[in-house]
């Protein structure tokens, strides 16, 4: 049934609550975490669609889209391929791929399809889909991908799980590592060639590197908080991962800011902004946050796998990486980042058609496509295997991160008032960086503020 008063209820009550941010962004208010979603049949169990003029409108990332007209003999072939193919195999199938934004342009243009009864079969998106799995209005794959679960690396799918049930899978990934600029380790007399291994190494290297820079270099770039944006977060999420940290608690759906195996991190934070370019961390450009390492400001900081390409972009003539320096007594973990994740609509036309489609883009020869096409990384064990031999070391290394590290997770996706609780949090990161109060205390205080925004009546 579409375009009920119920679904337009559940629109508008997405709109209100949109959150805007860098990469990822949890958006939307939803029943409680305890209540089940409403039952909805599983993808197998959907009806057959007709054989013929079946149109299929995928909603999709945008480069995946665009470079099809503007780039037709390169990034373009990826994208064509999807429909080319998928017709192919499924004769009287029409695939309409469009672009209609990401974060926050994204979810308000969907919240308008879904008032107008014009939502597409599938939707793209990186960190909204517990949400909506919650509210039923996704419908699950498990019984789709039973055959090639084993193949796909968990961490790519983990933000679309809602009660032990997958509603979304990753067409392509990236993933945090360790970003070293060897012109400025070794200025600094440290060997490139051993990267620090824990963050006592990574502090005491710091240190060194940004005394003997005396104000020409320094030890590490940190990305602070600005706003409610999440990209400093993001990276500090690798450390609270490491040291089993989290940031939420009941299923992930409350915030825990003063959880208290979070002091240390905070601490280290804290710490390692002494031997950071001065200004640099509360500079609200990204781009021209970590740029600077590689023009030699400084040497370490945590990068995406998109550093791979950016880094030979700038003129970087040593960059290297490494898995991120880790704490005493805890253990490797990192963070799923640029992670384009594709779900059916519970209101799709052809849900079967639908499902089929989200696993045809993880299958082999469309996996193999990710990487030559867009300069992206697959999302599938087989894929990444296939292609570590074929690339260059700095690749290699974030490959290895994510068919290797045990713990690849996902920021959360708070229910109630997004905006407001990472303002919180990144107001509590303000106050770390800013002040000597101990972080006990500013955790105390963000807790209550965050408990206040949870408690408080719609």
């Amino acid at each position: 049934m579409h375009a009920n008063s119920a679904w337009k209820a559940l629109a508008m009550a997405f709109a209100i609550v949109l959150l805007a941010g860098a990469c990822t962004a949890p958006a939307a208010p939803s029943a409680p975490a305890e209540q089940p979603a409403a039952e909805q049949p599983a993808a197998s169990e959907a009806q057959p669609a007709e054989a013929a003029q079946v149109e299929l409108v995928v909603w999709a990332e945008g480069n995946t889209v665009d470079t099809i007209t503007t780039d037709p003999e390169g990034q373009g072939k990826y994208g064509q391929y999807l429909i080319d193919k998928f017709q192919e195999e499924h004769p009287g199938v029409t695939v309409k791929l469009e672009f209609h934004g990401w974060d926050e342009e994204l979810r308000q243009n969907l919240v308008t399809a879904m008032l107008g009864n014009t939502a597409p079969d599938i939707v793209v998106g990186e960190n909204f889909f517990q949400q909506y799995a919650e509210l039923g209005e996704l419908v699950p794959l498990d019984d789709v991908i039973t055959d090639i679960k084993d193949n796909l690396i968990p961490g790519t799918y983990a933000a679309a799980v809602y009660q032990d049930q997958v509603y979304g899978l990753s067409a392509f990934t990236g993933v945090f590592g360790f970003e070293r600029n060897c012109a400025v380790v070794e200025a600094a007399g440290l060997d490139c060639d051993t990267p620090p291994a824990t963050w006592d190494d990574l502090l005491a290297q710091a240190k060194q590197i940004t005394e003997a820079g005396d104000g020409q270099y320094y030890g590490y770039t940190l990305q602070g908080p600005v706003g409610f944006s999440v990209g400093g977060i993001f990276r500090l999420a690798v450390y609270l991962a490491q040291a089993d940290a989290p940031m939420c608690k009941d299923d992930c759906t409350y915030p825990y800011f003063d959880n208290p195996a979070a002091v240390p991190v905070l601490q280290f934070l804290r710490e390692i902004n002494r031997y950071t370019p001065p200004g640099l961390t509360f500079d609200p450009d990204e781009g021209r946050v970590y740029s600077q390492l590689f023009g030699g400001l400084s040497a370490y900081q945590i990068a995406g796998s998109w550093h791979v390409n950016w880094a030979k972009q700038s003129g970087c003539e040593d960059c290297r990486y490494s898995s991120v320096p880790i704490p005493n007594g805890g253990h490797p973990a990192s963070i799923i980042v640029g992670n384009v994740i594709y779900a059916v609509l519970k209101d799709s036309k052809h849900p079967d058609v639908a499902a089929e489609f989200i696993k045809f883009m993880t299958r082999d020869d469309v996996q193999d496509m990710v990487y030559p096409t867009l300069g992206r990384l697959p999302s599938t064990r087989s894929a990444l295997e296939r292609l570590r031999p074929n690339v260059d070391p700095a690749t290699q290394a974030f490959i290895d991160e994510l068919l290797n590290n045990p713990q690849l997770g996902v920021l959360p996706q708070w229910r109630k008032d997004p905006q407001k609780l990472w303002q919180i949090y990144n107001d509590l990161l303000t106050e770390v960086l800013t002040t000597e109060t101990p972080v006990e205390d500013l955790m105390d205080q963000a807790q209550q503020k965050a408990d206040e925004v949870m408690t408080a009546s719609n």
